[in-house]
């Protein structure tokens, strides 16, 4: 989206976020992975805002190995869980006490990530839910998902409502399992649920979407091969450090003071968009739109343009937080998406010189879904966002 910059650097040491992100993305293409820094840089943000991110998209495009080798790169935490097809409910995440054996807890898939990220709250901590969606997530994440909408500033930093993590009954002078209690989800802990959309697994409820960034990988370039080089060591543990910063803002609040012009050209266009999808029933709500601006926000604060320019930005936001929301048939959804390929398509203008505008379009990767999902509501008389 942007030409490769090259590498940030003063007197050796790097000094920008995006040449960060540029050295990180060469050691990945160097070590056999490929991925634009664009898309990387896409990811990096969506870490930052959001606790859960999903990577879907079809088998063997990589959508593991990124986190992984994030994790790897940047010194940080990383526990792969394998999301089994049994899942039915929240003690396959959090653990559970056994009924004929009340005195012992069998602990949950997320538990040591928890305690891990609760210990070192300097550490990143990448925990992997591998194929999420072959067991319905809504079932056994429901709890994670409902505890994610509590986080919250106070003095001592960023909390949550208490996980519901059962303890066995133990005498008072037991302490094996005294950090479980009133246990939260700790600010430098992150989710990353790897998806196949495919006849045995399932679709993604509205609630999982509204607190996910949504990362689709199916477009690979088969012709494309990473460069046979061997990059240098480099410590990128800051990229880390930026992610699990205290002083990020959880809430649009806390960020209108540095953000609030971009905020309102941000939200005019969303509204537009809400008013092009309204007719065919489809709506978001504030979560999604201030998910959207803290992207941005910090995509701003960061200084990504290097890497993103702002129609990009934007553009990823909406694929990734609106678009998936789309689906059904009949023919006000076709008249919606054709008046909305129309406004992705079309350049805006500035009126005057004194309100220049920062997102101005064509938002050319939204656009191009939206072209495929109007071709399989042409032959299917249906469509969806899922693997077009």
């Amino acid at each position: 989206l942007v030409p490769r910059a090259a590498p940030a650097t003063s007197n050796g040491e790097l000094h920008s976020v995006s040449g960060y992100l540029n050295n990180l993305q060469m050691k990945m293409e160097s070590d056999g992975y490929f991925i634009s820094t664009a898309e990387l840089a896409n990811f990096y943000l969506a870490l930052i805002v959001s606790p859960l991110v999903i990577l879907s998209g079809i088998s063997g495009t990589g959508k593991s190995l990124l986190p992984r080798k994030f994790a790897n790169y940047t010194r940080s935490e990383f526990h792969s869980i394998p999301v089994q097809p049994q899942w039915s409910d929240n003690s396959d995440l959090f653990g559970y006490v056994p009924t004929l054996s009340p005195t012992e807890y069998v602990e949950g898939a997320l538990i040591k990530s928890i305690v891990s990220a609760s210990t070192n709250s300097n550490k990143l901590v990448i925990s992997l839910l591998d194929e999420m969606n072959l067991a319905p997530v809504e079932h056994y994440f429901s709890d994670f998902l409902s505890v994610v909408e509590t986080r919250r500033r106070t003095e001592t930093g960023i909390i949550t409502d208490a996980l519901p993590i059962e303890r066995p009954k133990r005498s008072a002078t037991d302490n094996t399992y005294a950090h479980l209690v009133d246990a939260y989800l700790p600010n430098n802990l992150r989710v990353i649920g790897t998806a196949n959309m495919d006849e045995s697994t399932h679709p993604f409820s509205p609630k999982v979407l509204d607190r996910a960034f949504t990362i689709e990988f199916d477009d690979p370039d088969l012709t494309a091969f990473t460069p046979l080089t061997i990059s240098k060591e480099e410590d990128l543990s800051k990229l880390a450090e930026l992610v699990i910063d205290i002083r990020n803002p959880i809430s649009i609040q806390e960020a209108r003071g540095e953000s609030q012009d971009m905020f309102d050209e941000v939200a005019m266009l969303l509204q537009e968009v809400q008013d092009i999808l309204s007719p065919a029933g489809i709506k978001f709500g504030y979560r999604t739109r201030d998910a959207i601006l803290l992207y941005l926000h910090h995509w701003k604060k960061l200084g990504l343009s290097e890497v993103i320019t702002s129609n990009a930005a934007l553009d990823f936001c909406l694929l990734q937080k609106i678009l998936p929301k789309i689906s059904g048939s009949g023919d006000r959804l076709n008249e919606s998406l054709a008046t909305l390929l129309k406004w992705l398509n079309t350049a805006r203008t500035s009126e005057n010189e004194e309100n220049s505008l920062t997102y101005t379009g064509p938002f050319t990767r939204s656009q191009e879904k939206i072209e495929r999902m109007m071709g399989l509501l042409e032959v299917d008389g249906a469509t969806h966002f899922w693997g077009v």
